[in-house]
């Protein structure tokens, strides 16, 4: 497998971009698909050498982004046609998701994405996006990337799904990254917006984990070190710590070092 290393073009926040070499280091030798059932930024299967795969998220509008990114060469030519500005934001902002067209819908989330504050998808209990304008969020990369970009997405299968769907497909020759978004606590503090995975469904993923063991699948799962995955984890795989720099909450004086769980099923 030959792939060039890809900057994602979505920005997420709690993105493993700054784990990355630690991530490549752990990944298996050899596998014959990559999954990855949480992929926000999707920045590992940008990284890696993939000769097929599946990105997977709950997230309605990142898929449908990811699937114009791939289909569409014009997408970026269309995006830095779009002024930038605070009352464009907001205005594309205030736009229903519903009342658009696929590309539309496409076009709006990746704008607010590349300007909204910290890179974070946050919506209220209605599911309406309500993150502000950021500042110096740069512009859009250059087209080599988004060509780039969407000839490696050529070698992926999109699905929005829950991700128990998607960790039911996976098996024998399959390398699968599960980094699901955390709160800061093992309550559930809303940070994502209604209905994102949260440390009340640790219980019921680790289940998910085991199913993928048994079906001979190679896992690696990044998660906080909470009582749940330090204790129950260590007692059947190959669990190790790494400190990284959060940025969850989008305020510098929030930004600290925390200590992550690697888990993975094979040496």
């Amino acid at each position: 497998m030959s792939d060039m290393k890809i900057k994602p073009i979505i920005r997420w926040a709690g993105s493993k971009r700054k784990l990355l070499p630690e991530l490549v280091k752990r990944v298996p030798l050899e596998y014959e698909r990559y999954i990855e059932p949480f992929c926000g930024s999707a920045c590992l299967f940008f990284e890696l050498p993939v000769k097929k795969a599946i990105l997977s998220d709950i997230n309605n509008e990142l898929i449908n982004a990811y699937k114009q990114l791939k289909k569409d060469k014009a997408i970026r030519e269309k995006l830095i046609a779009i002024p930038v500005s605070k009352d464009n934001y907001y205005r594309y902002r205030e736009l229903k998701p519903e009342t658009l067209t696929k590309v539309e819908q496409a076009l709006r989330f990746l704008y607010l994405n590349r300007y909204c504050f910290n890179g974070i998808y946050r919506t209220n209990q209605s599911g309406k996006f309500n993150v502000p304008i950021g500042n110096r969020t740069g512009g859009f990369p250059d087209e080599n990337t988004f060509d780039a970009v969407r000839k490696k997405l050529y070698k992926a299968r999109l699905v929005s799904a829950d991700y128990r769907k998607v960790l039911r497909e996976a098996g024998e020759g399959d390398f699968v990254y599960i980094d699901p978004p955390y709160s800061k606590s093992d309550k559930f503090t809303g940070e994502y917006g209604p209905g994102s995975f949260n440390a009340s469904n640790l219980p019921d993923f680790i289940n998910e984990l085991d199913g993928l063991n048994s079906r001979g699948a190679k896992f690696l799962f990044s998660y906080r070190v909470c009582k749940v995955t330090a204790e129950e984890l260590s007692k059947r795989y190959y669990v190790e710590r790494v400190r990284v720099m959060r940025h969850i909450s989008g305020f510098k004086k929030e930004w600290n070092e925390v200590e992550e769980i690697l888990v993975k099923n094979y040496g």
